[in-house]
């Protein structure tokens, strides 16, 4: 079995290589436009790209971030000056911003830990000490779970959210201070008269604001990486909140978000909170204040030829043979695959619910099948988290009862090793992919550039607008239609589930991280020509008809 899943490996496509190399010399072009030759690109988000480890003397430690933003701008000192700006989290990033800051060879150390951990790249890294109270508001109140919730629609509205003094306060006392911290930071590492700032997430809805008062000219886009939701949502908030995220976002220049979906919400939310905007739907344009402020969607993607690269190497192979192992002592049942933080916009209870519903159904797949779920903890801390997490618990328990570990149906695995993530991935008849409402799910891409396994998509993952022709689609509530549909998965003829998978794969080759980022700088240097960007909307295939319950 283990040899012929390795198989499931794909090749590198020659022809697809050649695409990303013009690909990236366009990218090239596109920087030289929009920099002068001294002027380093700007990048400002909450968490850098590598965090620090101070022991004593000169030894010191940095580890690279996980996550879609890091994967997404952390190769972009390839390809243009950089610098970084990002909050030093803990003591050791502000003994690295000191160290930066500080004493020739200090700085020299640092600097050389830093190529070493970001090879080939020309990358300034701007950590800024932010008060420890007021990062403890901006992101343990409003940001995460405040913000984060109100995205994902996680509140049971009957009793939250609770915008009282303590979360006013701390919007002020935190929230608004960190962005203006990051801002005043972004516009101390550059001397531009138009520096040209790429701010990330929700986070920051405030910083660019800030730049713009001080430099009117810059050039400016937020990314969005999380779901912008519609209008129902930002109702929950007080006028003055809402409004100052609408303006705050209204400084920049182009707005940019993962979906379609999610840029139609903004036009739909400014047009109702904004009352100086005029919203131009047909250019997904807004007019506020004498500038023009542009929507789009940018579906951020992945490097195929790294992970590829990756899924090859020996870490992965030595986990891949141990799970085959697992597998061969279990009778080599098929494999059912999910890979997400345990945590409610993930909606793990009702794909483990939709499992159990189907082994209630066909009793005989209970030594057929199993469920391997590639699973890490999310703020534990707080109350919503740590009850999810029991839930999710009691459904595994009722599910596997007594059964010893490898006759259990669901095996639940470490999702902080990355290398085993993907082991599981290549090993996979079906991916579970189904959150009730996600900026995009990279595990979706993740999985048919290692894999060939059938993908089961929510509607609701922003991955469906790219991917849902060839995925199965369920409704993230629907335990019974998932149920139906992991069956179907597991059922669907070898060679249907290859096709699918080799045409998924094809589109994720083609709109990798590079086309990410490219359409970003394309419109970047349209706005700076006093011209639009294209405003096209990416192709939207959310699912066919189902038939009629009877």
């Amino acid at each position: 079995m283990a040899v012929r899943r390795v198989d499931r490996i794909p090749r590198t496509d020659g022809e697809a290589r050649e695409r990303r190399l013009a690909r990236g010399a366009r990218l090239r072009g596109y920087l030289d436009s929009l920099l002068s030759d001294d002027q380093r690109l700007l990048v400002v988000s909450n968490r850098g790209p590598l965090s620090f480890v101070h022991r004593r003397g000169d030894d010191w430690e940095a580890n690279r971030g996980s996550g879609g933003l890091v994967t997404a701008l952390g190769e972009l000192g390839r390809l243009a000056p950089v610098s970084w700006v990002s909050t030093a989290m803990d003591a050791g990033d502000r003994k690295a911003a000191a160290a930066l800051a500080g004493p020739a060879e200090d700085r020299r150390r640092l600097e050389a830990l830093i190529r070493q951990q970001l090879p080939g790249q020309d990358m300034e890294l701007r950590l800024t000490d932010v008060p420890d109270d007021a990062y403890a508001l901006h992101y343990g109140t409003v940001s995460n779970p405040f913000l984060w919730f109100v995205q994902h629609q996680l509140y049971m509205l009957p009793y939250d959210p609770q915008v009282d003094d303590q979360l006013i306060d701390a919007w002020r006392n935190g929230y608004s201070v960190v962005n203006h911290l990051l801002a005043r930071a972004a516009l101390d590492a550059s001397p531009a008269s138009r520096p040209v700032v790429m701010l990330q997430d929700y986070h920051l809805y405030l910083a660019a604001a800030t730049i713009r008062q001080e430099r009117p000219g810059s050039l400016l886009l937020h990314f969005n990486h999380i779901p912008w939701p519609g209008l129902e949502a930002w109702q929950m908030l007080p006028q003055n909140l809402r409004r100052a995220v609408h303006h705050g976002l209204l400084a920049n220049d182009i707005l940019g978000f993962q979906t379609d979906r999610y840029a139609a919400n903004f036009l739909t939310s400014a047009a109702a909170f904004v009352r100086d905007a005029r919203v131009d739907r047909a250019a997904r344009s807004i007019a506020w204040r004498g500038r023009t402020i542009y929507v789009r969607a940018y579906p951020i993607s992945l490097e195929p030829d790294a992970l590829v690269r990756f899924a090859r190497g020996a870490d992965v192979a030595a986990r891949r043979e141990a799970l085959a192992a697992r597998l061969d002592r279990a009778g080599r049942p098929r494999l059912v695959v999910r890979v997400d933080r345990l945590e409610p916009s993930k909606n793990v209870l009702r794909g483990f619910l939709a499992f159990e519903a189907l082994l209630e159904r066909r009793p005989e797949l209970r030594a057929q099948v199993r469920f391997l779920a590639i699973q890490s903890t999310s703020r534990e801390t707080l109350p919503e988290y740590a009850q999810y997490a029991a839930a999710v618990r009691e459904v595994v328990g009722r599910v596997n009862g007594l059964a010893d570990p490898d006759e259990a149906p669901i095996w639940l695995l470490d999702g902080t090793d990355y290398a085993l993530a993907m082991a599981a991935l290549q090993l996979a008849d079906a991916v579970l992919v189904n959150p009730i409402v996600d900026g995009m799910n990279l595990v979706a891409k993740e999985a048919v550039l290692v894999g060939d396994p059938v993908l089961i998509l929510s509607e609701t993952a922003g991955a469906a607008e790219q991917l849902a022709r060839d995925s199965l689609m369920v409704t993230a509530t629907d335990v019974a239609g998932t149920s139906r549909t992991i069956e179907a998965a597991l059922s669907m003829p070898t060679s249907e589930r290859q096709l699918r998978a080799r045409r998924l794969r094809a589109g994720v080759r083609e709109q990798d991280i590079e086309w990410w980022l490219g359409r970003q700088l394309r419109d970047l240097v349209a706005v700076s020509e006093a011209r639009r960007p294209p405003s096209r909307p990416l192709r939207d295939t959310l699912r066919g008809f189902e038939p009629d319950l009877d």
